[in-house]
């Protein structure tokens, strides 16, 4: 006695076989390409992270406007105290206070900013970008 199941064969409807071709093209499309960045080893991601900052502080770099993130603001404060202070304009009394007050552990630190300042070994960062 012979069983129906597994015995059937019936024709591929062309149907079906233009379904299956969608299906694998839409699947491959998903996938990742060969080089892709899924595709990746650990040291591969770092190198491609370390050239895309690169690429991002060059392009920051060549912008007409600088971006107003908070980075970008808490670096133009730092410009304006670093030059307040190696000036000795009005504010670096304020501006020493400050780092006496961070540097209450260390108290040389304040000092050598401030001589580092005035000689030119600490220079800001933003400032000669924006200007003209």
């Amino acid at each position: 006695m012979e069983s129906a199941v597994g015995h059937v064969q019936t024709e591929i409807d062309p149907r079906d076989v233009a379904l299956m071709k969608l299906h694998d093209m839409l699947a491959a499309r998903g996938a990742p390409k060969a080089g892709s960045f899924t595709s990746l080893d650990e040291n591969q991601k770092r190198e491609y992270f370390r050239v895309a900052k690169q690429r991002s502080r060059m392009n920051e770099r060549a912008a007409i406007a600088i971006p107003a993130t908070s980075g970008n603001i808490r670096q133009a404060l730092a410009d304006a105290a670093l030059m307040i202070l190696a000036t000795g304009a009005p504010g670096a009394d304020q501006v020493r206070k400050v780092l006496e007050t961070i540097f209450a552990q260390r108290p040389g630190v304040p000092m050598s900013i401030e001589t580092r300042a005035k000689r030119g070994k600490m220079r800001p960062k933003l400032i000669a970008r924006s200007e003209p």
